[in-house]
């Protein structure tokens, strides 16, 4: 389905093809793969501890296919000014940052 999808629609020039997928490195990914392969990637994840091992699994599997990781956003929380208090949005999960400088190394 995704294959037909990518592939028999005309898209016409593109800037950028953003496809939302589940969580994981499923059919789903395999198949965009297979379509896209030289993509780049967002990734996206939420403050939670299997959502950041997601990632870390999500950023092995585009190292794997080749896929190019332009970076990483978290979602669903904060970053407080030290400052002046005001709340912002957060855009690197420190922790999945630093398991992917132990990863690369």
């Amino acid at each position: 389905m995704i294959k037909q999808f990518i592939q028999d629609v005309c898209w016409g020039y593109l800037d950028f093809l953003l496809i939302d997928t589940p969580p994981g490195t499923s059919d789903e990914h395999m198949a965009i793969m297979e379509c896209l392969p030289k993509c780049s990637v967002i990734l996206v994840t939420s403050p939670q501890a299997v959502a950041a091992a997601d990632v870390l699994r999500q950023v092995s599997f585009c190292r794997t296919t080749g896929a190019n990781v332009l970076g990483i956003i978290e979602t669903l929380s904060g970053f407080v000014c030290p400052n002046c208090s005001d709340c912002g949005f957060a855009i690197l999960v420190k922790e999945v940052v630093k398991s992917l400088q132990i990863t690369a190394n």
